[in-house]
């Protein structure tokens, strides 16, 4: 009996692991970044790529646009608490958390990968303002980590 049950915790962990790719975290984090898109449009100016780090509760996406991760959930809507029949959304599943069941080595390089495609979304949102035509462009060279400071302009609010 004990034997199986191991069989299938492992089994359930190994599905899990599976979503911690850089491909799977990216359409996460581009699922959850198209939502802010749609219902809090500029969200990407409130957000700071430099401090930004999905592990923290404060500095997280969520955590920077409301003060608060658990806050973020329930003010972006991901979370919806009202009694109206609409589901909430997965903050796993839109990239603003980590997947759970996982070990802690796991989770830690899930929310390592999280941070940095959220950072790459801040920024090609950020040059897409800058640039002024509202496009999203997918390929952001000044803006890669490590960029230099001649690529790099500052960007006014």
């Amino acid at each position: 009996m004990y034997a199986l049950i191991e069989r299938l915790q492992n089994w359930w962990q190994a599905r899990r692991t599976r979503r911690i790719t850089e491909d799977r975290v990216q359409e996460r984090v581009d699922r959850g970044a198209t939502y802010l898109d749609e219902v809090d449009p500029g969200w990407h100016r409130r957000v700071s790529a430099e401090t930004l780090e999905l592990e923290d509760g404060e500095q997280c996406v969520l955590g920077q646009l409301h003060g608060g991760f658990r806050l973020g959930l329930g003010r972006s809507q991901v979370l919806s608490l009202s009694s109206a029949p609409r589901a909430s959304l997965s903050p796993v599943a839109y990239g603003f958390k980590c997947v759970e069941g996982v070990s802690d080595a796991w989770q830690a390089r899930d929310y390592e990968l999280l941070t940095a495609a959220w950072r790459g979304a801040v920024r090609t949102r950020t040059v897409a303002d800058h640039r002024g035509d509202g496009h999203v462009s997918e390929a952001v060279p000044e803006l890669a980590v490590g960029g230099t400071e001649e690529t790099s302009e500052p960007v006014s609010a």
